[in-house]
């Protein structure tokens, strides 16, 4: 629950350098929870009819619109995603003093069935409302470990936003037409006139808790994940927002879009993103991490990491369509942002929308070739151990490939294109991005052969243990600080077997001894052959990933 926090903003049509509107999140995370790239079909369905959502079943509605989701891998809704009818949806987590740990909807699931329902961000936001306050919200979102909260949701069109932040099913909502609005885990809402709706309950619960007094006292985030007396109350709402680093984050995004010196565009967003404000230097040191671009690192307090991270390009005007701009990969810094299109009536390219093994979006709960996600995280772990070596030019190469996709992005996003011309820009995206980062690899494995690792023994276990969760084959992966130790050990205990042999050769001359000799040098030759010796081979073998075929 440390330094956990994702991260979503927009920058309105007013403050942009085309009059355009730019959403963007960062969905942080454990590391190895794959965040899945999922495309759902429009679809009719009779009437009465069921939808499953994560825990609970709820009424479908007749007609759903197609979706592209960023999902983690486990959960029926949504991080953050977009539909064809050009709305955009994130959601953030809250942590407050009200418990959200009976079953209902999840903020992912609501993400979800307003892409699946509405066309607008207000559509979006009524929607929300209506759900929460007949099937509440509630339920385990974690991955590995167990994670209760409340959600916050920034929804976009082309002509407006909402920003709407609930507590079970009391909520405030307020309208953006202009300038800029950011969101981290923590209540953004204040006193009455800082939000546009509310639901009456939200201020009478408040005030019968005692958190405040009256209307006119009330204050959102104070109220409901302020300080309190009471345990519960103080560990679910204060500390888990406070060491949530919320704030600082929230802050700092704010910051560096209000800094701009020009018209803001949509590379100034993709560095936010990237942002390092506190580990310039190497992301992966220290215990905690309040970057917006969240690397994980060693112990109990930085498991989190970005798993994804998207940007949306919503144009105000009728003759261009939104593109949308996502990693479909871990760590912003480490990754290119591909330009996805979705129409309406035609399907994005297959290896994204198939419902089979050449859906290379999908990503399984554990190491996977076919999977986009698994093998740019094999990349960008080897990386890591050598981040300060290699950033710069990996910053160059990232840069001037991404300037050429949103260059080519401009002239095909007009209406008169063809989404056949789009789809095709797409796969040509992923394509480049694909063999590019097949260069990173073997720039990385080649540094292993005469090059320290950049990160601590601490380091490097946590990410070991990491390794052998998500069944990454050591082949690929290894950290040569660890399998250091490990020789180390083995060679001590070759150093104790010899003086045992000595102590017994030189000392006694018995039948039963020299049994002993053989079994100890047996065992020796056991452990020397394999395990010394495959660490070695494993270390000193030149790897290549394979390359994807996003045509097939």
């Amino acid at each position: 629950m440390f330094s956990c926090s994702c991260d979503t903003m927009v920058v309105m049509s007013d403050v942009t350098d085309d009059g355009s509107i730019i959403f963007a999140k960062n969905s942080d995370r454990q590391a190895n929870e794959p965040l899945s790239t999922r495309y759902i079909s429009s679809q009719n369905y009779p009437s009465n009819s069921k939808v499953k959502t994560t825990y609970i079943e709820i009424d479908q509605v007749e007609q759903t619109y197609s979706c592209i989701l960023f999902s983690p891998t486990n959960i029926f809704g949504a991080e953050m995603g977009f539909n064809s009818c050009g709305l955009v949806v994130g959601n953030e987590a809250l942590f407050t003093k009200v418990s959200s740990e009976n079953e209902g909807l999840t903020g992912m699931d609501l993400v979800r069935l307003v892409l699946e329902r509405c066309r607008t961000s207000r559509e979006g936001k009524d929607e929300i409302i209506s759900l929460i306050n007949k099937y509440d919200q509630g339920g385990n979102c974690g991955f590995s470990s167990l994670m209760y909260y409340h959600s916050s949701f920034l929804l976009i069109d082309c002509s407006e936003g909402w920003i709407i932040e609930t507590i079970g099913k009391d909520y405030a909502a307020k309208k953006i037409t202009k300038g800029i609005y950011t969101m981290s885990n923590i209540i953004s809402f204040g006193n009455l006139h800082t939000f546009d709706e509310y639901s009456e309950n939200l201020i009478q619960y408040a005030i019968s808790k005692d958190w405040c007094q009256s209307k006119e006292d009330f204050h959102f985030q104070k109220c409901y994940s302020g300080f309190s007396y009471h345990p519960k109350e103080f560990y679910n709402g204060f500390f888990k927002t406070h060491f949530a680093c919320s704030h600082i984050r929230q802050t700092r995004s704010n910051e560096l879009i209000n800094k701009s010196n020009k018209k803001f565009n949509v590379i100034d967003m993709f560095h936010i993103l990237r942002d390092h404000q506190y580990s310039h230097d190497n992301p992966s040191t220290g215990l905690t991490n309040i970057d917006i671009c969240m690397h994980a690192g060693f112990g109990p307090i930085r498991f989190n990491q970005t798993t994804g991270s998207l940007v949306s390009v919503i144009p105000t005007t009728t003759h261009q369509i939104p593109t949308h701009y996502a990693t479909c990969t871990s760590i912003p810094c480490l990754s290119i942002f591909k330009p996805i299109w979705l129409d309406p009536s035609i399907e994005p390219p297959r290896f994204l929308s198939s419902f089979d093994d050449r859906n290379l979006g999908n990503a399984s709960c554990t190491y996977s070739l076919n999977s986009i996600w698994w093998k740019s995280e094999i990349v960008t772990r080897n990386l890591m151990q050598y981040y300060r070596r290699l950033i710069k030019q990996i910053e160059i190469e990232r840069d001037e490939l991404e300037n050429e996709f949103i260059l080519k992005s401009r002239k095909i996003s007009l209406t008169n294109i063809s989404q056949e011309e789009r789809n095709q820009l797409t796969i040509f995206s992923f394509d480049k991005v694909d063999q590019l980062i097949n260069v990173w690899f073997s720039r990385s494995s080649l540094l292993s052969f005469n090059t320290k690792s950049e990160l601590s023994v601490w380091q490097e276990l946590s990410w070991e243990k990491w390794r052998r969760a998500a069944k990454i084959p050591l082949s690929y992966l290894s950290y040569p600080k660890i399998d250091y130790g490990k020789n180390l050990i083995l060679s001590t205990t070759l150093l104790l077997v010899i003086f045992i042999l000595f102590w017994i050769f030189f000392m006694k001359n018995t039948i039963e001894q020299y049994v002993i000799v053989c079994l100890l040098l047996f065992n020796y030759v056991f452990i020397y052959q394999i395990f010394i010796k495959k660490t070695k081979r494993t270390m000193k073998s030149k790897i290549e990933l394979p390359r994807f075929n996003f045509n097939d």
